[in-house]
């Protein structure tokens, strides 16, 4: 088989701890190059990992002018983008129009003209446009999406979405660039999951709580209504938490789902029927042994870098879809048009809510 000639556009912590250790998972996968607008970081990167090909963005220069003028550029098979949602529309442009197929960290862009561009310019220049929609093909949620779709739980009665954000955690720098700030960075992951599981989502009705601090465009807290296909959905996200943590809870007909984010793993609570003392402690004791189950099975992975979230496996489909020319539904342009749509939708409610320009 031919090797496959990628080359890694972003030099950040996306790129290096989630996009590059993914596709060395794979055979006939070569990294080729790497671009980014940090000289440092593509420096590090680059002799981290053996890239014999690297380009830092000149600031006040066309990306498409850069590109094309990059020799070894044109033997690039395809691009991999790890850089902050603002770039990506005009670096995803360039590498399309100079006939890369393109894979693009979420969010896609940032609105949904620049996703119909894209997507139309894929689509004109028979190129693959696909969108890291990972979490969907993390280990555990697609043993659990199995689980669901066998009926063993029943039918899902509703969803509740909950994160909670330390700001002393590694943040990146630009994100207070972005509108609602580190919400339109993030929450990108909470609606695909119910795009997926649910089906089409519908914003019904958002709130958010400010602090004083005018110039924080990431509200403290964020509430949001919503139905995706026929199930009520809420999210809340509290930005301003002591711990970082995020969850998606199903509530089905014979048991309460949960799957942790950043453990990747999945805990499974029983109706507790009539609420009963024995159904109280059955509950804490379920909880408990899943909880520890799953971390002590993914712990070791997580020390050592090794629990990659489904990013080897978006790797493999988008592959796949350039080898084939026809791309898995759940990541490709149209599944990034709908989760911009979706944000947007969010964003749009609060800034009219409270007159923010």
């Amino acid at each position: 088989m031919k090797t496959h000639n990628i080359c890694i556009i972003g030099a950040g912590n996306i790129s290096n701890t989630r996009h590059i250790p993914a596709i060395k998972t794979m055979k006939n996968l070569n990294i080729a190059g790497v671009i980014g607008v940090s000289e440092k970081n593509v420096n590090n990167t680059s002799l981290k990992n053996k890239i014999t090909n690297s380009y830092v963005f000149e600031k006040g220069k066309g990306i498409y002018e850069q590109l094309e003028k990059l020799s070894w550029f044109k033997d690039i098979d395809s691009v991999v983008i790890g850089i902050p949602p603002q770039d990506h529309f005009e670096v995803a442009k360039a590498c399309l129009l100079l006939n890369k197929h393109v894979l693009i960290e979420k969010p896609m862009v940032m609105n949904t003209t620049e996703a119909k561009e894209l997507g139309d310019i894929s689509k004109s220049n028979k190129l693959i446009l696909n969108v890291m929609h990972n979490f969907q093909f993390a280990d555990n949620f697609m043993k659990l999406e199995k689980r669901i779709n066998k009926g063993e739980f029943g039918e899902i009665i509703s969803f509740f979405e909950v994160q909670y954000t330390n700001r002393n955690r590694r943040l990146p720098v630009w994100y207070n660039d972005l509108p609602l700030g580190l919400f339109y960075d993030e929450a990108a992951h909470f609606l695909y999951l119910l795009d997926r599981l649910g089906g089409k989502v519908e914003i019904i009705n958002t709130n958010a709580f400010y602090g004083k601090d005018k110039s924080e465009n990431t509200p403290m807290l964020l509430n949001t209504d919503m139905i995706a296909g026929e199930k009520p959905v809420n999210l809340l996200i509290n930005f301003n938490s002591p711990i970082c943590e995020w969850a998606l809870i199903i509530s089905c007909e014979k048991k309460l789902l949960i799957y942790d984010f950043f453990r990747d793993i999945v805990i499974t609570v029983p109706n507790d029927e009539e609420h009963r003392a024995k159904n109280v402690i059955t509950t804490s004791w379920m909880m408990t042994f899943h909880h520890w189950k799953g971390t002590i099975m993914n712990g070791f992975k997580m020390l050592t870098g090794r629990l990659l979230y489904g990013h080897d496996v978006v790797i493999s489909k988008f592959i796949k879809a350039i080898e084939t020319g026809q791309s898995d539904p759940s990541i490709d342009s149209q599944s990034g048009y709908r989760n911009v749509e979706s944000m947007n939708e969010i964003v749009s409610q609060v800034h009219k809510k409270y007159n923010i320009n």
